[in-house]
């Protein structure tokens, strides 16, 4: 799965941020969101799925955030937290609004250039809709390592930490979503032949 420049992940905001803000001041909140909001869009673009708007489900984790810092007692799980928050916020959309539909932007936004023209860009077009279609039919524990591991290119560690679960726990998912992914792309393709066919023989 490729990704594009806009989608490289960035490191995480160091803990000395987190420390700053719960020591208190609104100026030490304003720059703790400010450092994790690239990183909690990500999470929310690849995460909620079609009719999800990412925009305003990562402002809600982080007022999410704010209101339930003085509820953190250890700086440095703050980023297993924060993921726990956006994983809930995404989670309560989900249940008040089905997935409709996958939004294909992820993969294809930014990715103009000259040597590109319009041939290319539809091609980009259908492999990033075949990639959200596939991953909307994961499981999403399935969905949420391969999202840190392979399309944020995070180590099974660094996963794992977001996550709060163990290294090996991530690296077993990761086997077992890659496979999952394989064969559910390979079933979609199928199933868009045999649509092909049917509609040519009709």
């Amino acid at each position: 799965m490729t990704t594009t420049h806009w989608l490289v992940t960035a490191r995480l905001p160091h803990p000395d941020l987190v420390r700053a803000a719960l020591q208190g001041g609104s100026d030490a909140e304003d720059a703790l969101a400010k450092a994790w909001l690239p990183h909690v869009y990500r999470w929310c673009h690849r995460l909620g799925g079609p009719g999800f708007d990412s925009e305003d489900g990562a402002h809600e984790v982080l007022i999410l955030m704010c209101r339930k810092l003085p509820e953190l007692r250890d700086p440095d799980r703050f980023a297993p937290w924060l993921f726990g928050i956006t994983r809930r916020v995404i989670a309560n959309h989900r249940r008040r609004a089905w997935w409709r539909r996958w939004l294909p932007q992820a993969l294809v936004e930014d990715r103009a250039s000259p040597e590109q023209g319009p041939e290319r860009d539809l091609e980009a077009s259908r492999d990033a809709q075949r990639v959200w279609r596939t991953l909307s039919e994961l499981k999403s524990a399935h969905r949420e390592v391969l999202v840190l591991c392979d399309l944020e290119e995070r180590s099974a560690t660094e996963a794992a930490a977001l996550l709060d679960i163990p290294v090996g726990t991530v690296k077993g998912r990761l086997r077992a979503a890659r496979i999952a992914f394989r064969e559910e792309l390979e079933a979609q393709d199928a199933r868009s032949l045999m649509r092909r066919r049917a509609a040519e023989g009709a």
